[in-house]
């Protein structure tokens, strides 16, 4: 970074929780991305796991699954949560995988 972006300015303070909470919304995409191409369906996205590097709250990170999970299911995957809503499995099919097992959205 060559300099501090201008939007860091103290009177943006109020801003911050929004800035960082988008900012965290973008991790997650690009990390799901990088799950969905490089893993199969069996395979769960650890929840707690990003939650725990990102340091993100407990009502964000609620807002944020609910969020991601409206999205892809508006590009026509399927999505549960399992392992008492640690994991987040994305599929194609009517079925969860077997290895999904506990909680619905």
């Amino acid at each position: 970074m060559k300099e501090f972006p201008q939007f860091l300015n103290i009177k943006n303070i109020e801003l911050f929780k929004d800035i960082r909470y988008n900012r965290i919304v973008c991790y997650l995409r690009k990390q799901l991305y990088e799950h969905m191409i490089g893993n199969d369906e069996n395979n769960y996205f650890d929840i707690d796991k990003f939650s725990t590097t990102y340091h993100v709250k407990l009502d964000d990170k609620d807002q944020m699954i609910n969020k991601i999970i409206t999205e892809l299911s508006q590009l026509g995957w399927k999505c549960k949560l399992s392992f008492g809503g640690t994991g987040l499995f994305i599929y194609s099919s009517e079925n969860p995988p077997a290895s999904c097992w506990e909680s619905d959205f």
